[in-house]
Order: structure tokens, then sequence, then C-alpha cells
């Protein structure tokens, strides 16, 4: 492992240690990986906002029913397999966007499984 990737592997641990936030890194570090939460999965994207946006809301037609598309704020809210999810669409930079699906169920409980379902099925079209 090189010293670069040693470091920011150790400084994510001590910082989410710090902050009392359970998160798992999946894939070669932050920047090559996605991020797993306990109800969303996260990713950046160096692709355009719209179409980003466009393909989220794609996916979440073909697995649930949307029931709210906002472009302008990159925010997409659905329903499927009888969890709340939310999608959303952040700029980062002028060249980067982080998409994070976030699901939880009627109690309000995470149900990371979706979470990452949605957002594989995002991924494979990006």
């Amino acid at each position: 492992m090189g010293v670069r990737r040693w470091l920011v592997t150790a400084l994510a641990s001590v910082s989410l240690a710090m902050s009392g936030c359970a998160l798992l890194l999946v894939g070669a570090g932050a920047a090559g990986g996605y991020a797993i939460s306990k109800d969303s999965v996260k990713n950046t994207y160096d692709l355009s906002h719209a179409f980003v946006y466009q393909q989220s809301l794609v996916v979440a037609k073909e697995m649930g029913l949307v029931t709210v598309e906002d472009h302008t704020h990159g925010l997409i809210r659905a329903k499927v397999q009888d969890a709340n999810v939310t999608i959303t669409v952040k700029q980062l930079t002028k060249r980067t966007v982080e998409l994070r699906v976030k699901a939880r169920n009627a109690l309000l409980m995470p149900e990371v499984d979706v979470a990452q379902a949605v957002y594989n099925k995002i991924n494979e079209r990006l």
C-alpha cells in the first residue's frame, strides 16, 4: 500500500472514529470507490449534473414510483421496494458532481440494501 493511500485511509479512519459516524469506503480508497453509510450510498463523478440527474431519474422511474422531481436542486424522491428513496445530485466543482442515494422504510429505519440497489443501477448507466 502506498504511503499516500495509507495516509488517506488512516486520516479517514481517525476522522470517522472521532465523529461517531459509521462509514464504509469500498474500492480503492475514497477517490476510487463509493462510500456507504447506514442508510445511503454516495460517489463522485466527472460528469455533468444534467446527465447524472437524468440517468438517476430514469432508474428511479424503472425501479419504483417517482414522487418528486426537482432538477434545479438535483432532488428525486421515489418509493422503491416499500422504501422511501431520496436521490441527490450535487455540483461539487465545475466538472464534478456527487450522487447520493438514501433509503429508509416507513418507520424511518435505514434500508441500505435498497439504496445500494438503486445506486448500482444508476452507476451502470453512467
